[in-house]
């Protein structure tokens, strides 16, 4: 069996090779200039033949055929001749050549049948002539074609190759010695063909490999000039200047008052113009082990930043030392500022983290210094940030800053601006309670209100966290972590306020570390995880319109945990999208199974809106669940719309397009309920269930529920009373026109069917423990 390798050299031998650009284009040009000469001797020789053949070969076999076949040659000859002087692409010319190896076949083909098609007529003169018409023609029309090694091999092997074979099969001794003769022709032959084509490859390449070099090195030498950087280039014995750049001569002509030399005059001279005492430049220059060298040059009121490099052939050899140099005084004098600066904040010239650091391990180094570190963050910072701009920002830091200072002007006091809108005090000699009276009054100084220019003025608030040394750490590192742990627990706490670190703070922070670590693990085996839905009803027909699907968790060591304390710690970090995703999969995938039709709500916290993600994520859902749009809707809180209302309502606008229902969860529990009624349609409004559970007792509540109601009514929209778990609760309910109600009185959430075993078996290993978390929330 013929190998793979051969097969691949002889595809090789009989295409067109076109990884290489420039020897295509080669090609095609020497190709095209042999190309009608080759044409020339091919029609030329089929008439002379056909001269022979007249008398004795019928008109069909003698004119008949050879006509086309001329006409076709003449085609060719036209069609190059209208080319001639166009400027092939590569396209053009990879497209030329492949078809001219496909004519070369036809043509190989229909003139060698043609030939051995007249063989049988005349006599033994005009079979020789056919003989030496065929042995001729080929070996000119493979050399025409030795540029193109692919077409002459085709012609040859089909041509040649035909020839021996018919010729062998005569039986006629002198037919037979053509025969072989033409073998041994055809190998040399298209020995020379490939020896010639390796050379034209080879001198193609090295040609294309040279005109690359030159343009590189053209390039090169366009760049460096064009280099915003100077650059000259030094005779390596005499060090006299025999190269300058543009940039060069054009700083030199900035300069040439410092120097004994003008611009003009650059080339030629030796670099020990630049130096007052050459002899240690000249040392470092005169030997080549000694570079790179970098060095600052101050000429006068001017500094020269002088870069040497060794510059090498591509054989190693040293050919001289290459200077990059520049006009660097106004950078060092940046630098000497940048250095003033480097431990100061320049927007409030308060001290930066890097003073900061260095003052506090200062003061904790002092003997017997008890230091108080205030940890700062000012709330609502962020939100002015973003909406008024950064502009505004900075002028109110500013603002923030001068407030510090007055508070704490007493001696030894360090204020320090660690970062954005965090600030950091350190008070020497001071006592706990000292801190908290600062805390207090700085926290009532930044509380006040900023006026910004005269038709703008802000309001913010500020959080503190406070440590102690040596009681609450020695060290800057510690101190500043619990700092910011008391820090965070102020902020938990409602802002505005201060907290002192206690080791119960770090309990907390530890257990919610804990938490989310756990939430994450089960999170990536949803080990624990499940849904659980709870029914809404029509009001007045009973029948379950759709189920709210609610998280549920179930920790191994913990039993179930409740919903408000883990989705906190998910919103706090990356999990919420996870976490959000896992509900909205598994809620869609369990609702498409309900023969009801009934449609699954899935809640979508505020922190999974407002960043163009939520649609992709639903939509992704659906697919994989094949469950319809309409049946699935998002609810989501009024309290989630007060920040990026933007684009939170965008998202939900995408929701509505893609067929998807929108609901407006515990309405009545934000500040502008009505405008975002205005801004949005909802499909269904759920009254927060405090109000249903007040509103058997409070008329106001109940006020509330029946304007709800019927505002749901004038709009068109689907009211829902949540929370509804007593008889008294329906009633009133019912009396104050609700469309639909969701509560225990009703039923409770609970896991689908698939779930219900592993529930039941997680409620038993957690004997005494509440079966399920009763608390209406969650994702």
């Amino acid at each position: 069996m013929i190998s793979k390798k051969l097969i691949h050299k002889i595809k090789n031998l009989i295409s067109v090779p076109t990884e290489n650009p420039e020897l295509l284009l080669a090609q095609y040009h020497a190709f095209s200039r042999q190309l009608p000469m080759m044409y020339f001797i091919l029609v030329s020789s089929t008439w002379a033949l056909v001269s022979t053949h007249i008398s004795s070969a019928p008109a069909w076999l003698t004119i008949g055929l050879p006509v086309p076949l001329t006409l076709a040659c003449a085609f060719r000859i036209v069609y190059w001749w209208k080319g001639r002087k166009a400027v092939p692409t590569l396209e053009t010319a990879r497209y030329a050549l492949s078809r001219t190896n496909h004519l070369a076949s036809f043509f190989a083909i229909a003139f060698t049948i043609w030939s051995f098609m007249l063989f049988p007529y005349g006599d033994a003169y005009s079979r020789s002539h056919l003989a030496f018409y065929m042995a001729v023609t080929v070996i000119s029309c493979v050399f025409s074609l030795m540029h193109l090694r692919s077409a002459a091999f085709i012609v040859g092997i089909i041509v040649n190759g035909a020839f021996v074979i018919f010729f062998s099969l005569t039986g006629q001794p002198a037919y037979i010695a053509m025969a072989v003769n033409m073998t041994l022709v055809s190998i040399g032959m298209l020995a020379i063909i490939n020896v010639n084509y390796r050379d034209f490859t080879r001198m193609i390449n090295a040609r294309t490999e040279n005109h690359l070099k030159n343009l590189e090195q053209l390039r090169l030498l366009r760049m460096i000039d064009d280099m915003p950087v100077a650059v000259m280039t030094v005779e390596p014995d005499t060090l006299n200047i025999n190269y300058a750049n543009s940039t060069s001569i054009r700083l030199i002509a900035q300069i040439e008052h410092l120097l004994p030399i003008k611009a003009d005059d650059l080339i030629g001279t030796s670099i020990d113009v630049f130096h007052r005492h050459p002899e240690y430049q000249r040392r470092i220059l005169a030997d080549p082990s000694n570079l790179p060298h970098n060095a600052r040059i101050n000429l006068g009121s001017e500094v020269l930043d002088l870069k040497v490099s060794a510059v090498r052939s591509d054989k190693g050899d040293y050919l001289g030392p290459m200077l990059t140099w520049a006009l660097v005084t106004k950078e060092v004098e940046a630098e000497r500022r940048i250095l003033q600066l480097a431990h100061y904040d320049i927007l409030t010239g308060l001290a930066n983290r890097i003073t900061f650091h260095e003052q506090l391990k200062a003061a904790l180094v002092s003997a017997d210094n008890q230091t108080c570190l205030m940890y700062i963050d000012l709330d609502g910072f962020k939100f002015i940030n973003d909406t008024k701009g950064h502009h505004t920002g900075d002028i109110l830091l500013e603002q923030v800053a001068g407030r510090l200072k007055d508070v704490c002007s007493a001696p030894g006091i360090t204020i320090s601006r660690l970062g954005g809108d965090e600030f950091a005090i350190i008070l020497p000699h001071a006592e706990i309670a000292d801190a908290e009276a600062f805390a207090t009054l700085i926290i009532q100084k930044l509380s006040a209100p900023y006026f910004l220019d005269e038709d703008r003025n802000v309001s913010i608030s500020a959080s503190i966290g406070i440590v102690s040394s040596p009681c609450h750490g020695s060290t800057g590192e510690i101190l500043l972590a619990r700092a910011d742990m008391a820090l965070y627990a102020a902020k938990s706490v409602g802002k505005g306020t201060f907290r002192v670190f206690s080791p119960d703070i770090e309990r907390r922070i530890h257990e919610r570390v804990l938490l989310e670590s756990q939430l994450r693990k089960a999170l990536e085996s949803e080990e624990g995880l499940f849904v659980f839905y709870q029914p809404i009803t029509d009001i007045v027909t009973g029948k379950v319109t759709s189920r709210e699907a609610l998280i549920r968790w179930y920790h191994q060591d913990r039993g179930w945990v409740s919903p408000s304390e883990f989705i906190p710690v998910a919103e706090q970090s990356d999990l919420i999208d996870i976490l959000g995703n896992f509900v909205l999969r598994q809620a869609c995938t369990v609702a498409g199974e309900w023969k009801d039709g009934a449609r699954v709500a899935v809640n979508v916290s505020a922190a999974q809106l407002g960043k163009g993600a939520i649609s992709s994520a639903v939509m992704a859902a659906l697919a994989e669940s094949n469950l319809a749009p309409d049946r699935l809707e998002i609810e989501v809180t009024e309290t989630a719309l007060l920040n990026e209302e933007a684009g939170i309502i965008a998202d939900l606008r995408c929701l509505r397009e893609l067929g998807v229902r929108v609901a407006l969860d515990d309405f009545g529990t934000g500040y502008s309920s009505l405008a975002h009624l205005r801004m949005f349609t909802f499909d269904k409004i759920k009254i927060d269930g405090s109000f249903v559970k007040d509103a058997v007792v409070r008329p106001d509540c109940a006020a509330v529920v029946r304007a709800v109601a019927d505002l749901g009514k004038r709009l068109g929209v689907t009211t829902v009373a949540e929370g509804v778990e007593t008889q008294e609760q329906f009633d009133r309910i019912l009396a104050e026109g609700c469309a639909e109600i969701q509560g225990y009185f009703y039923a409770p959430p609970a896991p689908w069917e698939r779930d219900v075993i592993a529930v039941e078996r997680l409620n038993k290993l957690r004997a005494g423990s509440p079966a399920a978390n009763k608390e209406h929330g969650g994702i």
